[in-house]
C-alpha cells in the first residue's frame, strides 16, 4: 500500500503574515538589534515588499547551526553575500527604485511540522519540500523567472 501524506499550504496572506523589516548593510545593523526571538530559530522565509506586494524570494535555513538572522545577515549586506549576491543585488535594486522597506516573513520548522499529515519526515526534508512548494505557489521574482 503506498504512502499517503496531506499537506497543507498556507495562503499568501498567511505566508506573509508577522513581516519583519530589515535592511540592507548599515541598515541591517540598526535593524537587527530590535528583532526577536523568532531570528534564532530554523525554517522557511520570504522576501518581499509591500503596497504593491511583490514576492521576491522564498529561502531556508541549511543546517543544524543556521538560524535565520544568520542566513538573513548573508542576502542583506554586501560583504556577507559575496559567495551568492543574486538576492542582495535585486533587494538593493528594489529598495533603490521604490523607496519601500524590504520585509521578511519567517516560518519556523515547528509551524511547517504541522503542516504535514500521514508522515514522520526529518526537519530537513520538510523544509525542502516546503520550500519547493512556496515557489510554484507564491512565483517569486527571482525564482519563478529561473523555471
Amino acid at each position: 500500500m503506498p504512502n499517503q501524506v496531506i499537506i497543507e499550504i498556507l495562503d499568501k496572506e498567511k505566508c506573509l503574515e508577522n513581516s519583519l523589516e530589515i535592511g540592507l548593510d548599515k541598515e541591517w545593523t540598526m535593524k537587527s538589534r530590535h528583532f526577536d526571538k523568532r531570528m534564532k530559530m530554523q525554517g522557511l522565509y520570504v522576501f518581499h515588499f509591500s503596497d504593491p506586494l511583490r514576492i521576491i524570494y522564498v529561502g531556508k535555513t541549511r543546517g543544524s547551526t543556521m538560524d535565520f538572522q544568520t542566513r538573513l545577515y548573508r542576502h542583506a549586506t554586501e560583504a556577507a553575500s559575496q559567495s551568492n549576491p543574486k538576492v542582495y543585488l535585486r533587494l538593493k535594486k528594489i529598495s533603490k527604485e521604490t523607496g519601500k522597506q524590504i520585509l521578511v516573513s519567517l516560518i519556523a520548522t515547528d509551524q511547517l511540522r504541522s503542516f504535514f499529515n500521514g508522515t514522520n519526515l526529518s526537519d530537513a526534508a520538510i523544509i525542502d519540500i516546503y520550500e519547493q512548494l512556496l515557489i510554484h505557489f507564491l512565483r517569486p521574482e527571482i525564482q519563478f523567472n529561473e523555471h
